[in-house]
């Protein structure tokens, strides 16, 4: 995929039990859950109110149940630690019945009494011990019938009485007929647990931590259909502290009062906390005397790290007394949870946080951090700031901080009096917001700049509005139309509007249309003289010319980057860059594309521009997968995966790109699901280019899969689409030689062959030799059909000792080992598979490299020969027979056929009746 493309709680308030959030973003702890379920027979899972332990038992539950497991529950309450035996009650209560006639009276009798079943006899005490044992013969004639897991919740409130009773039974259940699965609320993830003797001896505690960002914007969408990005999910999330339950919380307050919007606005402004959070923390901070108030206010506004004078440290020795903060290994003072800060900071007046910042001010040397807190601490425009505030952002940028640069040009544009310089000002925090990946900030920024006097600064602001809405939006032609309104004639804008529509064209597949658009825009863009457009321009025209004039395509990105050289970095100056490494890779010069995507990568990492480096690493990505070096290649795709979901509009690209760095570097099963996930949202944004590559790579996770109808299916679709945006160079996307072969397979070779033909036709045309090893693969396939020696001869022929793409040299190896396997040489298709084997594991694709594994340890299994019972199947195969047909013939049943056509798929490789009928002995 080479497109490339634009401490103690003290007397605190707490709740009982914060009702915790569904399932989300926990898949590999719940994997580790079950695994130490497996391997150990108990888990104690242990961290803060709200972090989701509760929905990782829920999951237990569900997947427990749906495997015909026996589940026991238990989840006490605060209200519920002194009534004995409760949560016994809970676990046993409704199965009881049903045992009780296999229990000792004795037992019986002790236990019906402790579950209130039976009222004890008068003056007579029930016996605890009988009560213990009763309970551990009741869990042991259970996991007789079936597997039981037991989930007890909460157990910080369990009752003393069922403690020293399920302590006594896991104790003695060590069998893994029984197992375990406990919560225990701690201050911290990294607090240690109380509860482990309710679980067996050779039981693990496992802390659940926090979600990540990702992972907390995923739990917004999905339980409250609220899409944040940015600053603003960067705040919720800090916030949170990753906590499930506090997210929600403060989502949901975000949500009904429309403060997301006025957060973007101001990053500064504190989170509207709901008094559901604020009940946790409130009745602390009201016992505080007011110079620790005051101290705290100072912490919360400070940036981590920042020295604090003995005025301000020594009053916050009441703050952690109560808990409010601890102190960290280095012995500063720091917040016990990110929520307390926000809190201080929306109840403090404004006063004392102006003299907070005012103190912040005079502590720090930075320039950049002084000037942030001299303008946090302003009560009214100070106009002497504004340059200041400038300057610090010019400073910011050099450091590679463009969403720094965007806060102190916001806060220019403030304390600048004169209107016109501070729309400039605004309109530069904007851009530099947008490129941090900060696209509510960029979209408040512009959106304060629709009514500016000066008509530029209202065309700009609208035509990044536009690209912040996305390209397939219903409401970006109502922006455009009124850019276009106001440009009134001046040529940089014009073309900057017709290049804006240009981009919009192309996306939809509209070449002709895209093109006569940018040759408008650069007709005024030369009348304009703005190399900045210019080069804008090229690194659009650039990428089309490449699929079809490859030499002139390359001479416009060269054109592009000398422009652009000896001026300010741009996100068109970027896309020239990575330009010149997709047009090194389709040639088949990967060492230069390398060379040019890491320099590009490193500068773009250290410039801090967020978006265009969203797009470096998916360029990345994509050359070190062609280069063989897939384990970067994955770490590439994910962050590249990771970027985009956080700064996209939409989430089609950022799961394309998580599905094709699972085909790289982790498994064929998540990279389908990130993909199918990926082709519902790329429909749904009628986004045709990123939907033809998710189609592609779900093909080829079909192929790796074994599923030949839906590889056909999805290769087709990826290949149907990329026509019709006349992306006809073969080494845009490998799909051509992946379809031949699916096609092949599934016994349709005349499809396959015409496929063959039309690739070739285009490689010829456009000097494309790199692809030609990926289609005498797939020929070899389609020959095989009729004569599977003579089809492995001729590609062995044509195997080169080296290759610029080695995974295809890899392919090719799997594909003779397939087809001396098929051609019954055991000796030669090894031998092939091995070669495959070792160049997969040289590459780190372990998707690939599990495949041949398999293929392998198939061979390994082969009979020497069909049987002559499997002999007479074949032959009546030939003759068009049924199943049912060929058991009548033979006096066999139809499951004895069935497993007979098993054995003989995989002894000769291959998948289907219709390769088997053509399949020559």
């Amino acid at each position: 995929m080479t497109g490339f493309r634009p401490g103690p709680a003290g007397t605190a308030t707490t709740m009982a039990g914060p009702a915790e959030p569904a399932l989300v973003d926990r898949a590999h702890l719940l994997a580790d859950i079950r695994a130490t379920l497996d391997a150990t027979g108990g888990v104690l899972l242990h961290g803060p109110a709200g972090i989701g332990k509760t929905a990782l038992l829920d999951a237990l539950a569900q997947q427990a149940d749906a495997a015909g497991e026996s589940v026991l529950r238990s989840s006490p309450t605060a209200a519920e630690a002194d009534l004995p035996h409760l949560a016994l009650i809970d676990l046993l209560g409704e199965t009881l019945p049903a045992l009780a006639e296999e229990l000792p009276g004795h037992l019986r009798q002790a236990l019906e009494c402790a579950l209130l079943h039976r009222a004890p006899q008068p003056g007579a005490a029930t016996d605890p011990l009988a009560v213990r044992v009763a309970v551990l013969e009741t869990l042991r004639r259970l996991a007789g019938r079936r597997p039981v897991l037991v989930l007890l919740d909460d157990t910080q409130w369990l009752d003393e009485a069922s403690r020293q009773v399920i302590a006594f039974a896991a104790r003695r259940l060590a069998d893994r007929r029984v197992r375990f699965a406990v919560t225990e609320r701690t201050e911290h993830a990294d607090a240690a647990p109380t509860m482990g003797a309710l679980c067996p001896p050779t039981a693990r505690d496992l802390p659940v931590g926090p979600l990540g960002e990702r992972g907390t914007g995923a739990l917004l969408r999905e339980r409250l259909g609220l899409r944040l990005s940015g600053l603003t999910l960067g705040r919720v999330h800090a916030v949170s502290g990753g906590n499930p339950y506090y997210a929600l919380e403060l989502g949901r307050s975000l949500a009904a009062g429309g403060s997301d919007a006025a957060l973007a606005t101001d990053p500064a402004r504190p989170l509207d906390v709901p008094h559901r959070l604020r009940a946790l923390v409130s009745a602390r901070l009201t016992e505080l005397p007011a110079n620790a108030r005051a101290a705290l206010t100072v912490l919360a506004a400070a940036r981590t790290g920042t020295g604090l004078p003995a005025t301000v440290t020594e009053p916050l020795a009441a703050a952690l007394r109560h808990g409010i903060l601890r102190q960290t290994p280095t012995g500063t003072p720091q917040f016990s949870h990110p929520l307390i800060a926000e809190v201080v900071l929306a109840d403090a007046n404004p006063a004392a946080l102006r003299d907070a910042h005012r103190l912040l001010a005079a502590l720090t040397a930075d320039a950049v951090e002084q000037v942030r807190h001299q303008a946090l601490a302003a009560e009214h425009p100070e106009p002497h700031l504004a340059s200041r505030l400038t300057r610090a952002a010019d400073t910011a940028l050099t450091r590679g901080a463009p969403g720094t640069a965007a806060e102190l040009l916001r806060h220019a544009a403030h304390h600048t009096p004169d209107p016109d310089t501070a729309g400039r000002r605004l309109l530069a925090a904007a851009r530099n917001a947008a490129a941090a990946g900060l696209p509510d900030l960029a979209r408040a920024c512009a959106e304060a700049l629709l009514g500016a006097p000066a008509a530029d600064l209202r065309v700009h602001a609208r035509l990044l509005l536009t690209r912040l809405l996305g390209p397939d939006h219903p409401g970006a032609e109502a922006l455009l139309t009124a850019a276009a309104d106001d440009t009134r004639g001046h040529p940089a804008l014009t073309a900057a509007v017709h290049q804006e529509r240009a981009v919009r064209a192309l996306h939809r597949g509209d070449r002709a249309e895209g093109l006569a658009e940018l040759e408008i825009a650069e007709k005024h863009a030369d009348q304009a003289d703005h190399p900045d457009l210019l080069v804008e321009l090229l690194a659009l025209r650039a990428p089309i010319t490449l699929l079809t004039d490859p030499a002139h395509g390359l001479a416009l990105l060269e054109r592009g980057c000398r422009l652009a050289a000896s001026r300010p970095p741009t996100a068109a100056a970027v896309r020239c860059r990575e330009g010149l490494a997709v047009a090194a890779l389709r040639s088949g010069d990967t060492t230069r594309a390398l060379a040019e995507v890491e320099t590009l990568r490193t500068e773009t990492e250290a410039a801090g521009r967020t978006e265009d480096l969203a797009t470096v690493l998916h360029i990345a990505a994509s050359v070190l997968e062609r280069a063989g070096r897939c384990t970067e290649a994955y770490a590439a795709g994910r962050a590249a995966h990771d970027l985009r979901e956080r700064i996209e509009p939409t989430p089609g690209p950022a799961r394309v790109l998580g599905g094709a760095a699972e085909l790289n570097g982790g498994t064929a099963d998540r990279a389908a699901r990130l993909l199918d996930s990926a082709i519902r949202a790329a429909e749904d944004d009628q986004d045709h280019e990123w939907l033809a590559y998710a189609h592609g790579l779900r093909g080829r996770a079909s192929l790796l899969l074994g599923h030949l109808p839906s590889a056909v299916q999805h290769l087709t679709r990826c290949q149907l689409l990329l026509r019709r945006m006349q992306f006809t160079d073969p080494s845009l996307f490998l799909v051509d030689a992946d379809l031949a072969e699916a096609l092949a397979l599934s016994g349709r070779p005349a499809d396959a062959a015409a496929t063959l033909a039309d690739a070739r036709d285009r490689a010829t045309r456009l000097g494309r030799e790199v692809v030609l090893l990926g289609l005498h693969r797939a020929e070899a396939h389609l020959t095989a059909l009729t004569d599977p020696r003579r089809a492995a001869d001729t590609l062995r022929a044509l195997l080169p000792a080296a290759h610029p793409y080695p995974l295809e040299l890899a392919r090719a190896q799997l594909a003779l080992g397939t087809l001396e396997r098929r051609a019954r040489r055991r000796a030669a298709a090894r031998t092939a598979l091995q070669d495959a084997h070792a160049r997969y594991a040289a590459a780190g694709c372990l998707p690939w490299l599990r495949y041949v594994e398999t293929a392998l340890a198939s061979l390994d299994a082969l009979e020497a020969d069909p049987t002559p019972t499997q002999q007479q199947i074949l032959a009546l195969i030939r003759t068009g027979a049924t199943n049912r047909e060929i058991a009548a013939t033979l006096h066999l049943s139809v499951k004895a056929v069935e497993a007979n056509l098993t054995r003989l798929f995989r002894q000769y490789g291959v998948r289907g009746r219709a390769e088997l009928a053509k399949f020559q002995e």
